[in-house]
């Protein structure tokens, strides 16, 4: 079966480095031709940073924290226009990529769309053709699609690393698993991430840039208008897990103060609202429990009953606490070094056990089975799921001390407790505490990615300190989860995760968690969603915008609040995601076109008859037609009199 992955992962891989080299080919590179003037030059180590810093954003050396930093559009826009030159702007361009990503979850092996490709090849494209951050949001999600290639080639040929490692498991060669673990995954992964990002920065800018000066005007309008809509995507995504029960209002409320007060209420202001307001809401609302938290506690429950006790007299062999911090450091670390479809992070949990192994068993024997027994498929979330690395090394040194604890107990607790802890963890730090931060991020960022104005690339409106607010706040956060869970799996042993859940905790933080996350989603969705209605109507004589003089007033926002909430009824009834990102980029370039009056001449002109010759309008509503002005009097009614008059002095 593994070959057969492999021989797909080795395709795909192919098919991805023919299709990167291609603009470096088919582009014209050193071919003569009509001279062309480049927009901007991106050097060859220029390109080489910005490859590795994609690579980066999928490797395993930054302590785990990549994916919550490096792998985040944010934080790839403020480091690629780092590397350009331009920090303020990539941070902008970055910040509007990002919020189609808000509800981004990757889970089981699956990727639906990759936003550390989007991230750093969007910015990098944008900022060397001077696009604005709208046309980057669209452009950034095809790149994300192309992204997907490269991980699933590397999903599938992972696989056969894990079998190498079994192959030193047989010799009891802890070195050799913990090698097999990180370095033929990651040699690969540096090849099949570092080329094609490379050559896409070298040669992608002007390629983009010729695509957008050849195409129609209003294909160019439609790839903008679509970047205000593809953001109710992403932040109905995260809805799926918060808006429910009693906090769903708190959704409403985000978004009409945002909209009301005009934008001039930072997301930090609605972050420190929405906290005081969770904190009511604990207090003086019933709690209604999530059904997946109920779910988790009786699967958790039935694996703690399944499990042997864990206790008993002093051990002889007693682990110490560097042994647990060398454990949790190389889980933090290499978790995912070789993550594949096989077994997922079962390699990356045997190279964390390696140091346990190496205090608690002396025998090639012991060793041996330790290994194999740890090279299983396995797979929960990496931070809160470190609950049952700790109970497994709990159970490990019982036994190493004599408890009568075997091969299959271990194996139930881990198959028991992985799932739970995947839900609980996925919807902690995947959909409520990373979207949070990056919405307080994207705030302070600043700017809008597709708003009721032209944005304005500039150091005012492009806040670095929103990529590094948010990368400190993450970090923090997910590295003080791991290490608690860690310490407190092994302290308590299997009764943590059962305590935890039939005590509520988790409950009143998805509930709190509930309420601060839909007031920053519905500010989110007021500042970023943006639906412009351009056709008008005739009543009474008088010419009106459908959107600026009849829908606003009643409700302003009302179009985006109505396409955000339509998509989360989507998702609910289970459409794909990316088939609603299919349709709201066609419908967005079809309605786009000018059905009703001449296009726009260029993109600056406004004017309200070209304003008004689409069904939808980019960046902000058509407004009311201009006062009519009386005609003026044409020459020709002054002539018969001038000549009468020059008739007349003719005569005698």
């Amino acid at each position: 079966m593994f070959r057969k992955l492999a021989a797909f992962g080795g395709c795909l891989t192919l098919v991805l480095l023919l299709a990167a080299a291609l603009p470096a080919t088919a582009l014209g590179a050193g071919a003569a031709g009509p001279a062309q003037t480049p927009v901007i030059t991106v050097s060859v180590w220029q390109a080489a940073l910005i490859a590795i810093g994609y690579y980066l954003a999928n490797s395993p050396w930054l302590f785990g924290l990549a994916y919550f930093t490096l792998y985040r559009p944010l934080v790839a826009g403020f480091l690629v226009g780092c590397i350009l030159g331009h920090p303020a702007e990539g941070t902008l361009i970055g910040a509007a990529i990002n919020v189609p990503f808000l509800g981004f979850l990757s889970a089981g092996g699956s990727l639906p769309i990759d936003p550390g490709f989007a991230g750093w090849v969007g910015v990098t494209l944008a900022l060397a053709g001077h696009l604005d951050p709208a046309t980057a949001v669209s452009i950034a999600m095809g790149l994300g699609l192309l992204g997907t290639l490269i991980f699933y080639g590397r999903m599938a040929v992972d696989s056969i690393f894990a079998h190498w490692a079994d192959q030193r498991a047989e010799k009891a060669d802890l070195t050799g698993v913990a090698l097999m673990n990180w370095l033929p995954g990651q040699a690969f992964l540096l090849v099949v991430s570092f080329v094609p990002v490379f050559l896409f920065a070298l040669n992608g800018p002007a390629y983009v840039q010729d695509i957008l000066d050849r195409l129609p005007l209003w294909i160019v309008n439609g790839l903008v208008i679509a970047g205000g809509v593809l953001p109710a995507i992403g932040i109905a995504m995260n809805m799926r897990f918060i808006f429910r029960g009693s906090v769903i209002p708190y959704f409403f409320l985000g978004f009409i103060l945002m909209t009301v007060s005009h934008g001039s209420i930072s997301l930090v202001v609605i972050a420190a609202i929405g906290l005081a307001l969770a904190f009511l809401h604990l207090n003086f609302v019933r709690r209604d429990a999530p059904a997946a938290t109920g779910t988790a506690a009786a699967t958790a429950g039935a694996a703690g009953a399944a499990a042997p006790a864990v206790g008993g007299a002093a051990p002889a062999v007693r682990l110490t606490r560097g042994d647990l911090i060398k454990s949790w450091a190389l889980w933090s670390f290499f978790s995912h070094a070789n993550y594949n479809y096989e077994r997922l992070q079962g390699t990356g949990f045997a190279h964390a056990m390696t140091p346990i192994i190496k205090r608690l068993y002396s025998t090639e024997d012991e060793i041996r089975a330790a290994l194999k027994r740890h090279l299983v498929f396995f797979n929960t979330e990496p931070n809160f799921g470190n609950v049952v690395h700790g109970t497994v090394i709990a159970m490990e040194e019982q036994r190493a001390n004599g408890a009568a604890i075997d091969d299959d107990a271990i194996n139930s607790v881990k198959s028991g407790l992985m799932g739970p802890m995947a839900g609980i963890g996925d919807t902690l730090s995947q959909s409520t505490i990373a979207p949070i931060l990056l919405a307080i991020g994207i705030g302070i960022a600043g700017g809008t990615a597709a708003g009721s104005a032209i944005p304005t690339l500039s150091g005012a409106t492009g806040n670095p300190l929103g990529a590094i607010i948010y990368s400190i706040l993450i970090s923090i956060v997910i590295v003080a989860i791991g290490y608690t869970a860690w310490m407190q799996g092994y302290a308590r042993g299997r009764s943590f995760v059962t305590e935890i859940l039939k005590s509520g905790t988790i409950d009143r933080v998805l509930v709190g968690a509930g309420v601060l996350g839909n007031m920053v989603l519905g500010a989110l969705a007021a500042t970023f969603v943006v639906v412009n209605l351009a056709p008008t109507v005739t009543i009474a004589g008088a010419r009106m915008n459908l959107q600026a003089a009849i829908i606003d007033p009643l409700f302003p926002g009302a179009l985006a609040l109505g396409l955000v909430v339509m998509t989360w009824w989507l998702l609910r009834r289970r459409v794909n995601p990316l088939a609603i990102l299919v349709a709201f980029l066609v419908v967005s370039i079809l309605a786009a076109y000018p059905f009703f009056g001449p296009g726009q001449k260029n993109a600056g002109d406004y004017s309200y008859e070209a304003c008004t010759s689409s069904l939808l309008h980019q960046y902000s509503p058509c407004g009311t037609p201009p006062p009519a002005t009386p005609a003026p009097t044409p020459p020709a009614t002054q002539a018969p009199a001038a000549e009468s008059s020059a008739g007349a002095s003719a005569q005698p």
